[in-house]
């Protein structure tokens, strides 16, 4: 079963997608920001990494030059998740996390649900061991 960390203050985005993937395939932990999305990784390696750019104490961009400091020996894959308005922030985010393991974006809505899910088990595929 593979494990996915969503990094997301965005209570119904994150119920939505969590209820969305199938559970015989996919354990989700969730983590209100940055910070505590750290904390996640330094006990529990997950194989996929869901950010949101935007919020409290700690975003995506602050989250992302942290985890280059840590310098994990093995790469996590990440995903950018931001609203289709935000598309000069992903692509930011995409090329300043490039080098740890952004392989990606989602675009947050829910009519995208099977676009997102595909787009994830893509990058799982490909990115994860």
């Amino acid at each position: 079963m593979k494990k996915i960390l969503i990094i997301d203050d965005d209570e119904v985005f994150v119920k939505t997608l969590q209820d969305f993937l199938p559970k015989e395939k996919y354990e989700t932990v969730h983590a209100k920001d940055g910070v505590e999305g750290l904390g996640i990784i330094d006990k529990d390696r997950p194989n996929l990494i869901i950010l949101d750019l935007l919020m409290p104490r700690m975003g995506g961009m602050e989250f992302l030059d942290d985890l280059r400091e840590k310098k994990l020996e093995k790469e996590i894959p990440i995903l950018i998740s931001s609203q289709l308005s935000k598309i000069e922030d992903i692509s930011k985010a995409i090329v300043a996390g490039m080098d740890i393991g952004v392989k990606g974006y989602i675009i947050k809505a829910s009519e995208n649900l099977d676009m997102i899910v595909s787009e994830i088990e893509k990058t799982l595929e490909k990115y994860s061991a």
